[in-house]
């Protein structure tokens, strides 16, 4: 794979055509932890026939339920200062994970600073670059393929920094695959902080199964250049055989392509009459499928999408074409992030699973979060959880 704040204010082609850049990393190939299979889980049948409400009703429960992150105290050591480089400041999904770090950092004394990547890997390597002048001794990449930033990178490792990573799909739960594997001679982030891509996209298609009740034909939407969104894709074809769901081969675009994908999806419906369900890998190439859409008049479509972006919330909340989004807790991310180091620092082991459980959920209309910000689960206060392991 996070999971970021605001862009709803810059032009939408220019956000959608770097979010690609930015690697919004929605990720993980591979089978679910057994800590989150439950998230996933199918509600009982009534006889035959699925049971469409308890379907939408666990997708909209987020998991975990209780408190599931680290419980080994670490003592947060003084003095450090932390770099987080977003992928792209406009973007909410790259911004989102830094805020949290940013707001776990002060409560321990650390010193943080955001830099914006840009949306390039030229900008990207200057911010990291800069970041090392400025005396940092932890650098993140949120939502930055470290691939894409080695010569930064290197020189980060010979500065002595330690490179950490959020919202990739790096690490477990979500497997190491070649794709998301260091290259040959390379320096790659101790760690990535992400939730379980590949539960979130059969908790995905829980719902829409669900919503659907019985009338379900999608067409999937994926970009092959993350492996977050290449494990959310696993999920959605773990969820699509659990209920024996056909659905055509998934449509592949490239960064290079997003300018064109709102004409793309609206040609497909035209060809496709039946299909009712469209998903999107993430909510901001959403931002200018959904008006497409709508006008065309393709009233009966309802959009999916992921990341649970501000402006897509609104999308939701009006009734826009845009039905859902697949969220995650990108303010419980930056927390993590603070773990981990935290224990790195120390010489401690990094608490398993590495990903520490974050939470996710999808959302509708019905359970959006107050004011359409950012979403946190309701459910436990984790903060307090984390303060008490790192005095």
């Amino acid at each position: 794979m996070n999971r970021h704040r605001t862009r709803g204010t810059v032009g939408l082609l220019i956000a959608i055509v770097l979010v690609a850049v930015a690697a919004l990393a929605i990720s993980a190939c591979g089978s679910s932890t057994s800590s989150t299979t439950s998230a996933s889980a199918t509600p009982a049948a009534s006889g035959s026939a699925l049971d469409y409400a308890a379907l939408t009703a666990a997708a909209l429960k987020p998991f975990p339920e209780t408190y599931m992150g680290p419980t080994t105290p670490a003592k947060a050591p003084k003095g450090i200062k932390i770099a987080c480089i977003t992928c792209y400041s406009i973007l909410e999904g790259c911004v989102t994970p830094s805020k949290g770090v940013a707001e776990a950092a002060k409560a321990i004394g650390w010193q943080e600073t955001t830099y914006d990547g840009g949306g390039t890997p030229t900008q990207q390597n200057a911010q990291i670059l800069n970041a090392i002048s400025k005396g940092a001794n932890v650098i993140m990449l949120s939502s930055i393929d470290p691939k894409a930033v080695q010569s930064s990178l290197k020189a980060a490792e010979k500065a002595g920094v330690l490179i950490v990573s959020g919202s990739s799909g790096l690490s477990e739960p979500n497997p190491l695959q070649t794709y998301n594997t260091p290259p040959a001679g390379g320096v790659w982030p101790a760690f990535d902080i992400a939730p379980d891509y590949a539960a979130l996209g059969e908790k995905g298609v829980d719902w829409m199964v669900g919503d659907a009740q019985g009338n379900f034909h999608p067409v999937i939407y994926s970009d092959k250049e993350f492996p977050s969104v290449l494990a959310v894709d696993v999920g959605l074809r773990a969820g699509f055989a659990k209920y024996n769901v056909s659905y055509p081969p998934f449509n592949y675009f490239t960064s290079t392509q997003l300018a064109v994908l709102p004409a793309s999806v609206v040609s497909y419906l035209r060809t496709h009459p039946d299909t009712n369900y469209v998903f999107l890998p993430f909510d901001p190439a959403a931002e200018s499928v959904v008006p497409a859409i709508a006008n065309a008049g393709f009233n009966n479509v309802k959009l999916v999408s992921v990341l649970g972006d501000s402006v897509n919330q609104k999308f939701i909340q009006d009734g826009k074409v845009q039905a859902a989004s697949l969220a995650y807790d990108n303010i419980y991310m930056g927390y993590a992030i603070v773990d981990q180091t935290i224990r790195l620092l120390n010489k401690q082991p990094l608490s398993q699973p590495i990903g520490e459980n974050l939470p996710f959920v999808v959302l509708d209309k019905t359970n959006l979060p107050p004011g359409l910000g950012t979403w946190t689960t309701p459910l436990f206060d984790y903060k307090s959880e984390f303060m008490k392991l790192w005095q």
